[in-house]
């Protein structure tokens, strides 16, 4: 069975069989059938088609671009084995067979397996590559603020116990 996994960054690797579709139309907008939440994926990026048993990668425009075994391309046949990167979410396709490297007796080679296993802890970005998310990265937190926003909770608990006193307390 035909199917291809995906490696996004921070998430856990992502399997689609893809015999039962016509194709798969890959992005980050709602509007496709695989949803990425990566900011290195365009709206509408790639799409994966079927062609009687036969699969194709089609690039739909994208800015960061879809490559395969590290060329990037328009549109390219998928075979057992081949590495896709749309943007910076590496994958992998597989057609179902094993690969040559399963197989020692058939003189596979064992590091071509442990190769597939690593994957999701490489990360490759293209040339030219662009982060065009609207939304800042925090990279470090403001020292100051943290400690104006620890004084100031401390301040409304401060309030809180005094008025909490004052309602207990009776008049004289």
């Amino acid at each position: 069975m035909a199917s291809i996994t995906l490696y996004v960054p921070d998430q856990e690797p992502i399997a689609i069989e893809l015999d039962g579709y016509e194709q798969i139309t890959i992005g980050r907008g709602p509007d496709n059938d695989l949803v990425l939440d990566h900011a290195s994926i365009s709206g509408s990026h790639a799409v994966i088609q079927n062609e009687g048993g036969s699969f194709k990668v089609t690039d739909l425009g994208s800015t960061n671009g879809t490559f395969m075994d590290g060329a990037q391309i328009t549109e390219a046949p998928l075979v057992n084995g081949s590495r896709v990167l749309f943007g910076s979410v590496d994958s992998v396709f597989s057609d179902g067979e094993a690969a040559p490297a399963d197989d020692p007796a058939a003189g596979g080679d064992a590091v071509y397996g442990a190769h597939h296993a690593q994957i999701a802890e490489v990360s490759n970005r293209p040339g030219g590559f662009v982060d065009l998310s609207p939304i800042e990265k925090v990279v470090k937190k403001d020292a100051v603020g943290m400690v104006a926003m620890i004084v100031g909770g401390v301040a409304i608990l401060a309030a809180i116990a005094m008025i909490a006193i004052a309602a207990t307390m009776t008049p004289a």
